[in-house]
């Protein structure tokens, strides 16, 4: 086995496990992600955020936690209210304007929309609730106010969860 072999094989893997976190079908791409071939990058431009997605093929009877795996997974697009830069020993914040404790959001595989970004990835806290610091999520390092991010959830989620 070669190292570029090694190295395709990981990269592959890894894009499979990010694809597992979002809506069946769904296609990442740099500045988007398209759900059911809708664009959330153009959902976040004309309807006020928080928003939540629901995939048109979505089983919603299948809700329960005892079918093991969410059936259901659909995304929540919060608006970034304010990005802090990294100060002293404390990571890049990010606060939204969304409460994700309702919901069973995958935070760490929240993905910028709106905007396609050069700068690197970097590390930011985002707060899904306020005065509450959440999970780590890989952000473009120029992440500012207005950026829209769509946020994976497992199970069904009511825009009335993620209202504040």
């Amino acid at each position: 086995m070669s190292l570029l072999h090694t190295a395709l094989s990981a990269r592959r893997a890894a894009r499979r496990a990010e694809l597992e976190a979002w809506p069946e079908g769904a296609e990442l791409t740099p500045d988007d992600v398209l759900v059911d071939r809708t664009s959330l990058a153009r959902l976040a431009e004309h309807y006020a955020t928080p928003r939540v997605y629901v995939p048109v093929g979505a089983d919603v009877t299948r809700v329960d936690r005892f079918w093991g795996d969410a059936p259901v997974r659909c995304v929540v697009l919060a608006r970034v209210e304010d990005s802090v830069p990294r100060l002293a020993e404390e990571a890049r914040q990010a606060w939204l304007d969304a409460d994700l404790d309702r919901c069973t959001a995958l935070v760490e595989r929240a993905r910028l929309v709106g905007r396609a970004s050069q700068e690197p990835p970097r590390r930011f806290t985002v707060h899904p609730a306020p005065g509450r610091g959440g999970p780590a999520a890989w952000l473009p390092r120029d992440l500012r106010r207005g950026d829209v991010l769509a946020i994976p959830c497992t199970g069904l989620v009511q825009p009335s969860d993620v209202q504040r």
